[in-house]
């Protein structure tokens, strides 16, 4: 620790970084190394998913889901049992980020890996970025461990290569560098890891790249808003406010599915019962599986086919599962899952509103539910405008919709709070 960061850790306030041009070639290093590992890890399991669910055999006879998803569901039982494996109960993407860097084991990679790839061939609604955050950190870690840097010093390496891994997925260069600010107002070690974060979110990004890694840039397939009309303001307002609703209703789907997963006092029960959720829901509609990443596109085509009930229907249960993964100790992500349910509810709009542009109706939707889900309103901007490849125009729209979410959901929470204090109080619906 140098001279600065050891009158600033004695006044109580951040470290300023030393100029430490060793440290960012470390830096470069980890993170290229971090976005090459990542990177076969992601072949692997597209190689093995592929194998598994995308063959004709499998895509015409249902009843195969339960048979693959049961196996795999039960290895992530037993790894948490046995092994204890991470769960999307204790790992998060902000935690990767800007959390507490002291406690990464690395020596357990392999376990994590395992853990992470088991929950994604299980069929279960979670993305593979959920693990990519904890398998980049561990990386770091390993990287600093066998080259004896300080102590001090690796929480920035550790965020270079988790920016390394998120960027690189999303091709994105930014992205890490974005949520990463954010997250420093309330995490110190942020402030001081920028610089890090920035350069290996640029480093990810570039070997992605160079691996042929296909950007989630449009990935929806929704068209481009060429203009905006004085319709569109009122309709990303309004769906931003129901984006705020349906992050309120997963919410509670989250509580129903830790109370009846809770139940289950083992690991290996807990997985299984998930396990059935899935088999039947995989066997009745398999689109509601997997991430998202790729039924969404499907749903885009042609929203028509299902109707709006149905993908108002579709866009539940589709949050209902990801609940259960997470509570059932499955390794991944939220946020396809949750876009696939949020395009689902857009397109129900879209269908009964013929004026309405449906880039528009997501663009909202996005907005409220994850402003509210991540707390980080500038990576949201940056994440909706880069998937919907927004014109200046909707980028304006974006950012109009996320002032309308920090102002309005505030004000909901106090309202839900005195309801909350009002039902728990003496005399109040509750009582007795």
């Amino acid at each position: 620790m140098g001279e600065d960061e050891t009158r600033a850790a004695a006044d109580g306030a951040p470290a300023a970084p030393a100029f430490e041009p060793l440290l960012y070639v470390h830096a470069v290093v980890v993170s290229a190394l971090t976005a090459v590992v990542l990177m076969l890890w992601l072949a692997l399991f597209y190689a093995v998913e592929t194998a598994l669910w995308e063959n004709g055999f499998v895509e015409s006879n249902r009843w195969m889901f339960p048979v693959i998803c049961l196996p795999f569901s039960l290895a992530v039982g037993l790894l948490v049992k046995h092994l204890k494996a991470p769960t999307a109960m204790t790992e998060s993407l902000t935690d990767s980020i800007a959390g507490d860097t002291s406690r990464i084991e690395w020596r357990r990679f392999p376990v994590s890996a395992l853990q992470a790839l088991v929950s994604l061939f299980s069929g279960a609604a979670v993305g593979p970025e959920g693990g990519l955050g904890l398998l980049a950190s561990q990386v770091a870690a390993w990287y600093g461990h066998v080259l004896r840097i300080p102590a001090g010093r690796r929480p920035r390496l550790v965020y270079a290569g988790v920016a390394s891994a998120y960027n690189g997925l999303l091709q994105n260069p930014l992205f890490t560098g974005v949520l990463g600010v954010e997250l420093s107002e309330t995490k110190a070690a942020g402030r001081t890891s920028l610089p890090a974060n920035l350069i290996g979110g640029a480093v990810g990004y570039a070997v992605f790249l160079a691996l042929g890694m296909p950007s989630l840039a449009g990935i929806l397939g929704l068209e481009p808003v060429k203009y905006i009309r004085a319709l569109d303001v009122l309709l990303i307002l309004v769906t931003a406010l129901l984006g705020i609703a349906l992050a309120a209703v997963t919410a509670v789907l989250f509580k129903v599915a830790t109370r009846v997963l809770g139940r289950f006092r083992d690991d290996v029960g807990r997985a299984l019962a998930a396990g059935v959720v899935f088999s039947l829901a995989g066997a009745a509609a398999p689109i509601l599986m997997f991430s998202g990443e790729s039924q969404v596109q499907t749903v885009v085509e042609h929203p028509a086919r299902y109707g709006a009930a149905l993908l108002l229907v579709m866009a539940l249960a589709k949050l209902a599962l990801l609940a259960v993964a997470f509570r059932g100790g499955f390794l991944g992500g939220a946020i396809f899952p949750s876009i696939f349910a949020l395009v689902c509810v857009a397109l129900a709009l879209d269908l009964v509103l013929p004026a309405a542009d449906p880039t528009v109706l997501v663009a909202g939707m996005m907005v409220g539910f994850m402003v509210v889900m991540f707390r980080t309103p500038f990576m949201v901007i940056l994440l909706t405008a880069f998937m919907l490849e927004a014109s200046i125009d909707l980028l304006a729209l974006i950012v109009l919709a996320v002032a309308a979410v920090l102002i309005v959901s505030p004000l909901l929470q106090r309202a839900a709070a005195k309801r909350t204090a009002a039902a728990e109080a003496p005399g109040g619906r509750d009582a007795g």
